[in-house]
């Protein structure tokens, strides 16, 4: 019964694939004959525009709902945690899902930046904690109990960085893009192939209230 609905659904995704292709192939050719009419009735070139999307250049994050949804089924997340993973969503870096500082996250971006790029900073947990405007020792505990569960990491980087006084390791620390993204999406999520590996294996123990093993239901590299 399951496989067949399975199947049904991956069919039903085909067709609406193949519907969705058609539909842009036909107003493409439409738009070429338009555009051929016009040239010989005017003599001139012309080309089709669109209206500028009020959302084009806003930043976003994307949750996977499915996923949260069976998170929420099993109460694997504290109030508290689901409190921090909603606050921090806008410091989340393009493509790479790490939590950056605020002043790197909305700097306003010079036309020639790709020329002159200057890599925005991780974001301690001291930054964190300002920045959603919550303690530094609670929103320590929230994010080691996040680690604990793999919603979050914080991958050691090489060299050594003063924070507070005192010499550590730069460490950055990264959303479980299964539970949120922020990165495009369109055939595939453009996702930074590094936090997909670091990712990859992540959340394949979960277990119900029961102790019954749950998978996640979406799982896309």
């Amino acid at each position: 019964m399951i496989k067949s609905s399975s199947k049904a659904s991956k069919n039903s995704r085909k067709r609406e694939v193949e519907q969705g292709s058609e539909t842009r192939l036909k107003a493409e050719e439409l738009k070429k004959s338009l555009l051929e009419q016009l040239k010989e009735i005017t003599g001139e070139d012309h080309y089709v525009g669109t209206n500028k999307d009020p959302f084009a250049g806003e930043p976003f994050s994307q949750t996977m709902h499915r996923n949260l949804d069976l998170l929420n089924q099993i109460g694997y997340l504290t109030q508290a945690e689901g409190d921090f993973l909603f606050r921090i969503q806008p410091y989340l870096e393009f493509k790479s899902n790490a939590i950056i500082c605020r002043e790197d996250k909305f700097k306003k971006k010079r036309k020639n930046d790709e020329d002159d790029y200057e890599l925005p900073n991780s974001a301690t947990v001291s930054d964190i904690a300002e920045m959603i405007g919550k303690t530094r020792a609670n929103t320590s505990k929230i994010m080691k109990s996040l680690k604990e569960k793999e919603i979050l990491l914080n991958p050691e980087g090489a060299g050594q960085v003063i924070e507070n006084g005192r010499t550590v390791s730069p460490r950055t620390w990264i959303v479980n893009p299964y539970i949120m993204i922020c990165a495009p999406r369109k055939n595939s999520v453009q996702l930074d192939k590094l936090t997909m590996r670091l990712f990859q294996h992540s959340l394949k123990n979960l277990k119900d209230q029961n102790g019954k093993k749950v998978k996640l239901p979406a799982r896309f590299f």
